[in-house]
């Protein structure tokens, strides 16, 4: 197993450290306090410098915009976890979130059409032929570079929030108390999966993903992640991918009414997911029980 990278989901390791305890081991951590708290910033002002030089390169793209705005979209989805573990949610994390928004388009298309090809529906070839042939359209039509006023005001918008990061450093104690708000908005989104509305699975993916980012913005050794958090991410993203598609369909007509078969098949994948995901949310709320109260 490869070592985790500083504000990324890629990593796997064996357990959780939650409440009391991730104030005891960032309290106990050698370096200073005020170190500890500086390599969140540190880490923070690393990953905004390359967030700017994958807008910048947006503007010199080989034919990989979509790609390049994946990435750049995953980098600020970190950020934002990053931000709000040192309580920068209404300042800097709101500047990154629009770049995201901005940039959603390419991403939403390719990810349509991924999530069509992988349901495999092939029962009536004219309606299959047409979803795809839309799907594969919008991709490329999405594939275009955003215009150089766009790629500079997203960079002015990274500007903004390293000016907010740069404001007078927290202690430790904060960073660890901002994560177990976290922590415990996670347990409260993944208890409220078995009402399997679909706001409710958006949501704890959201609080899986703060949670996971921001750990990861700590020092080595303060916060460990089990894997069922990663599982359960992957699960709850192609959750998320399936609303999106069958919104999609939706829209363009194909509706249940149209193209039953298909629905049919669709909706026996989506529930699959949903009920392996409510599984792995049952675990991450056990675990963390579990690490509360040894601490």
């Amino acid at each position: 197993m490869g070592k985790r990278k500083s504000g990324s989901l890629n990593f796997v390791t064996r357990s959780s450290l939650t409440s009391g305890g991730i104030l005891d081991c960032i309290a106990n951590m050698d370096p200073s306090h005020e170190e500890v708290a500086a390599s969140p910033r540190s880490h923070l002002e690393e990953r905004c410098a390359e967030l700017e030089r994958l807008l910048h390169g947006l503007l010199d793209s080989k034919g990989r915009v979509g790609e390049e705005i994946h990435a750049i979209r995953k980098l600020g989805k970190s950020l934002r976890a990053g931000f709000a573990l040192l309580g920068l949610e209404k300042s800097a994390a709101k500047e990154i979130r629009v770049i995201g928004r901005l940039l959603s388009g390419p991403r939403d298309a390719a990810s349509r059409l991924s999530t069509w090809q992988k349901l495999g529906w092939e029962e009536n070839t004219v309606a299959g032929s047409a979803i795809a042939g839309l799907l594969d359209q919008q991709v490329h039509s999405a594939a275009r570079r955003p215009p150089s006023a766009a790629i500079e005001w997203c960079v002015e918008r990274v500007e903004i929030a390293l000016a907010a990061l740069r404001e007078p450093v927290d202690d430790a104690k904060p960073l660890a108390k901002r994560l177990c708000k976290l922590e415990r908005k996670l347990v409260r989104r993944c208890r409220k999966l078995d009402h399997r509305g679909a706001d409710d699975f958006h949501a704890a993916r959201k609080a899986l993903k703060a949670y996971c980012g921001a750990a990861g913005f700590l020092p080595d050794g303060a916060v460990q992640i089990d894997p069922t958090f990663v599982e359960l991410a992957g699960l709850l993203g192609d959750e998320n991918d399936m609303a999106t598609l069958a919104f999609w369909l939706s829209e363009h007509g194909f509706t249940p009414e149209f193209v039953p078969a298909l629905w049919e098949k669709l909706e026996d994948r989506w529930y699959d997911l949903r009920q392996r995901a409510i599984g792995d949310a049952t675990a991450v709320v056990a675990q963390l029980s579990k690490s509360r109260g040894k601490s």
